[in-house]
């Protein structure tokens, strides 16, 4: 790779990924073809109304862990909702909001747009019917039971988070244009900001930036609409946009530190072809470019080349290919990258892009007997055992790197369906069950910033507040959250999870997918799932392939990730 020519910018578009993993979204992508679901990165020209980065300072009500360090708890009625052993509400979530004082007094009352004395207007957006989002809920659900899911965790959420005499009202949302449509969703943002006037919004349209862009314009919370970008993005934006998965620099920069510290220099041993496995690494990096580089991609960019560059990494003749995301090109550009990668006697392919590549990538590569390494950089689903079963297993047998998705536990133990039991019944379910863990997600994240922000809500009170939540989680099955800059500078204060694992592809492990789909074909992780927050990297080496206590998944989460156990709460459907 010559240092002269940084990289473009090879930010691929993420899709809906949470920290519980993938929904049916991927398997319908896989067999209607369709065009990726997809969120960009806002882009450069955006107002965040406030003029500079984090939240500003605000009064904020006291936590049990404030009030327990500065030796004050006895000075505040917690209420019997409390656990005073770990601070939080008593719901069997490691992701339960910390405990905060009883409230009793009277709230600011009209503190934002969409904020009243008893009720929080928030919008759940729902995409047109035609697109692959009605795809995926004719797949997994209906718009209807996607909604009722929705409605039902905002309705147990109200009754346990102190909202200080409010309620979430969530408002349907019918967006007016297909996912793809910038000018519909310019329209729309403008439509939940001035004729709504909602405080905030749950998602938003899943292949343009300009509806997130305009509600962060129009002071508008937009709470998973910022699922790819970059922190600085974010940091721009701010308070308005809000993510649930890693910043992209964040998830690439610890990959390239992983390239670094732990492949540079040494032999290629995990590579197929025995003439491969003898030579010391040679890296090129394939990446979607199908679309230019923002500001702060190309600073991002730069950064990454120079870290290269400062490495001494040695790359291919060509450094780095690229393709567009084009569907019905991409067998053709698949055989001509694979092509140029063997005659460049690569041994490690570094692959950033959508999850729909390697199907051609690897194909071509195997026909005609090219078997390099492949490094996931956990981009775009990437990363998953439903994705990895559509890749040639003679070529994704070779493919390990880094992942920020948990490790799977069975659908009936996830957090979205303890938590409905809990509530609801042991016998009920979410309406839209396979959906429930990308619909949950979301919600938590606001309601835990409303509940933080105290009684004068407004997105500067709501954005002290999360920066402000001691984190929660960090074991296999629960990455960490944490707001703020908790873990390391490559973190952005606005999105979570900010924990990464190592991972490598099994293709001979049976058992289910992330749906509960059983076939052949597994990512393992390594160490048991052990996480590591992100931008850092363990000093001892990362053992992959058949290595010792490496697993593709827990039948119940282990104790790192136990949540506690408590009784249904009086007034719960539960309770009677």
């Amino acid at each position: 790779m010559n240092a002269e020519r940084p990289i473009p910018a090879p930010w691929p578009r993420v899709g809906r990924l949470r920290r519980y993993g993938p929904a049916s979204l991927i398997l319908v992508a896989l067999v209607v073809f369709g065009v990726l679901a997809t969120v960009a990165a806002p882009g450069g020209t955006g107002s965040n109304g406030g003029g500079s980065p984090g939240p500003a300072k605000v009064s904020l009500p006291v936590t049990y862990a404030v009030a327990q360090a500065a030796g004050k708890t006895a000075d505040y009625h917690w209420g019997s909702r409390c656990d005073r052993r770990t601070g939080r509400i008593k719901m069997p979530t490691l992701y339960a909001p910390p405990c905060v004082p009883v409230f009793n007094g009277r709230n600011g009352e009209s503190t934002w747009s969409g904020v009243g004395a008893k009720t929080i207007d928030v919008v759940y957006y729902e995409a047109p019917p035609g697109g692959l989002a009605s795809a995926v809920e004719g797949a997994a659900g209906t718009a209807s039971t996607t909604l009722a899911t929705a409605e039902d965790f905002v309705t147990m959420l109200n009754h346990t988070v102190e909202l200080y005499g409010r309620k979430v009202q969530l408002i349907p949302f019918h967006a007016s244009g297909a996912g793809s449509d910038s000018v519909a969703a310019q329209a729309d943002a403008v439509r939940v900001a001035q004729q709504i006037h909602a405080f905030a919004s749950i998602g938003g349209p899943d292949q343009t930036s300009v509806y997130a862009d305009e509600l962060a314009r129009l002071h508008v919370l937009c709470i998973g609409c910022a699922n790819s970008a970059i922190a600085a993005t974010l940091e721009q934006y701010s308070p308005y946009l809000w993510a649930e998965a890693p910043t992209l620099d964040s998830l690439l920069n610890t990959a390239v530190s992983y390239v670094i510290d732990k492949l540079v220099g040494k032999r290629a041993i995990w590579a197929g072809e025995a003439s491969l496995r003898r030579r010391k690494r040679l890296f090129e990096v394939v990446y979607d470019a199908a679309n230019p580089p923002s500001a702060n991609g190309t600073r991002l960019s730069d950064e990454i080349t120079r870290r290269f560059k400062q490495a001494k990494v040695s790359f291919g003749p060509h450094q780095s290919l690229t393709y567009q995301l084009d569907l019905t090109t991409l067998p053709d550009q698949a055989a001509t990258i694979a092509a140029k990668l063997k005659a460049d006697r690569v041994t490690t392919v570094i692959f950033i892009g959508d999850p729909i590549m390697p199907i051609y990538l690897t194909r071509a590569a195997a026909e005609i007997g090219y078997y390099p390494e492949w490094v996931i950089t956990g981009t775009v689903l990437t990363d998953t055992t439903t994705l990895g079963r559509y890749y040639n297993q003679a070529e994704w047998a070779h493919a390990f790197g880094i992942s920020a998705l948990p490790v799977p536990t069975a659908i009936g133990v996830s957090e979205p369906y303890r938590l409905y039991k809990w509530w609801y019944g042991e016998e009920k379910t979410p309406p839209a069950a396979k959906v429930a863990p990308v619909i949950l997600p979301p919600i938590e994240q606001l309601f835990l910033g409303l509940e933080l922000a105290g009684p004068d809500l407004t997105p500067a009170s709501f954005a002290a507040g999360m920066f402000g939540a001691p984190p929660a989680g960090g074991g296999p099955t629960s990455p960490l959250v944490a707001y703020g800059h908790h873990e390391s500078a490559s973190t952005s204060g606005y999105a979570s999870p900010s924990d990464y694992t190592f991972i490598w592809w099994n293709a001979r492990a049976k058992g289910p997918n992330e749906e509960g789909t059983e076939g052949t074909g597994m990512v393992e992780y390594v160490d048991g799932g052990k996480r590591y927050p992100l931008g850092t990297m363990p000093r001892a080496a990362i053992p992959m392939f058949g290595a010792a206590r490496a697993l593709t998944m827990y039948s119940s989460p282990p104790a790192a990730s136990r949540p506690p156990a408590y009784p249904p709460w009086p007034g719960s459907p539960t309770a009677g």
